[in-house]
C-alpha cells in the first residue's frame, strides 16, 4: 500500500502541477490579451493625438500661407494702382503739353484764315 500512495501522492503531485501549470497559461494569455487590448487602447490614442496635431500645424500653415497670399496681392494691387496714377500723370502732362502745341496751331490758323479768307 505504500507503494499505491507513493504513486497516489506523485500523480496528485502531477495533477496538482498540471492544474497549476493550467492556470499559470490562463494567467499568461489573458495578460497577454490584457497587454494587446491595452496596446492597441495606447495606439489608438497616439495616432488620435498625432492626428489632431497635424491637422493643428496643418491648418496654422494653411493660414499664414493665406495670410502671405493676401498680404503679396495687397502689395501688388497698390504697386499698380500707383503704377496707373503715375501713369495717368504722364498721360495728362503729354496731354496739356500737345494741347498748348494744338491750341497755337488752331490760332496760327485762324489768324491765317483771317488774314487770308482761306485755309
Amino acid at each position: 500500500m505504500d507503494g499505491e500512495r507513493g504513486r497516489s501522492a506523485a500523480w496528485e503531485a502531477i495533477e496538482r502541477i498540471r492544474e497549476a501549470e493550467e492556470r499559470a497559461r490562463l494567467i499568461i494569455e489573458e495578460a497577454r490579451d490584457f497587454t494587446a487590448v491595452e496596446i492597441l487602447r495606447q495606439a489608438a490614442e497616439e495616432a488620435k493625438r498625432i492626428k489632431e496635431e497635424t491637422l493643428t500645424l496643418a491648418k496654422r500653415e494653411a493660414e499664414a500661407q493665406k495670410k502671405e497670399i493676401i498680404d503679396k496681392a495687397i502689395r501688388e494691387a497698390k504697386e499698380i494702382s500707383s503704377s496707373a496714377v503715375e501713369e495717368a500723370e504722364e498721360l495728362k502732362r503729354r496731354a496739356a503739353a500737345r494741347m498748348e502745341e494744338a491750341v497755337k496751331q488752331v490760332a496760327l490758323k485762324i489768324n491765317k484764315f483771317l488774314e487770308e479768307g482761306a485755309w
